[in-house]
This record gives C-alpha cells, sequence and structure tokens, in this order.
C-alpha cells in the first residue's frame, strides 16, 4: 500500500462559534481525500486531527508494503496504477517483464530487503 499523504489541513472557528477542522491527503490511488472534525473548542478538533493522523500512521506501519514480497507487491502497482494509466500493448510489455526477467529472479524476495546490487545483478541472468 501506498503511504497517504498529508496535504493540507487547517482549523478555524465557524459563524455559530463552534470550531472546524479539515485535513487533505491522497489515498493509495492518489486521488485527493478530505476529512472533516468538529468540536466546541479549537483543541478538541487538534485532539482529533491528532488522533486521526495517529491511526493512519497506524494502519499505513501494518501494511507496511516494504514487508511483501516483489511480486505480490508489483503485481499490485501493475493492476491499480499501470492498467489504467498506459495502453493496453504497454501493459502487456511490463507485465510479460515482471513475470519473465523480474518475478524469477527477485519475485520471492520481500521488497524491504532487495538492494541496490539485487537490481543491478539482474541485467546479468
Amino acid at each position: 500500500m501506498q503511504r497517504k499523504l498529508l496535504t493540507n489541513g487547517n482549523i478555524f472557528k465557524r459563524t455559530d462559534g463552534r470550531w472546524n477542522g479539515v485535513v487533505w491527503y491522497s489515498d493509495e490511488q492518489g486521488a485527493k481525500k478530505r476529512k472533516s472534525f468538529c468540536g466546541t473548542t479549537k483543541q478538541e478538533v487538534k485532539d482529533k486531527i491528532t488522533a486521526y493522523l495517529a491511526d493512519l500512521d497506524r494502519q499505513l506501519t501494518a501494511s507496511d508494503e516494504s514487508k511483501a514480497n516483489l511480486e505480490e507487491s508489483m503485481g499490485i502497482w501493475l493492476r491499480v496504477f499501470k492498467f489504467s494509466s498506459v495502453e493496453r500493448g504497454t501493459y502487456d510489455r511490463l507485465e510479460c517483464t515482471a513475470k519473465h526477467q523480474i518475478y524469477p529472479i527477485l519475485g520471492g524476495k520481500v521488497v524491504g530487503d532487495i538492494t541496490s546490487a539485487d537490481i543491478k545483478a539482474l541485467p546479468n541472468h
């Protein structure tokens, strides 16, 4: 899973006297999302935002991509991000390259354990 990136946040007082907070972020597919919080005090809204971001960070840590094997991770990346953004022939070529040239050598390795030496050795196989 790609990390959700916090892009913007704001806390402001509404005309009715309550406080409102808004956090903008990009989700796993790159879509911009908005999460709103409200409360009776500015501190209450800050606490809600802090708790939300901490929970978001826990979710990201639990699904940390660096712990997945390369074949699984790259397969998801190809289907989610590349399939919809490139021509069908380009996607087929990328998928074929991954299946026949990358997966047999590095597919079973954990992403976080792959070194630059592993990648540099790919053309030699």
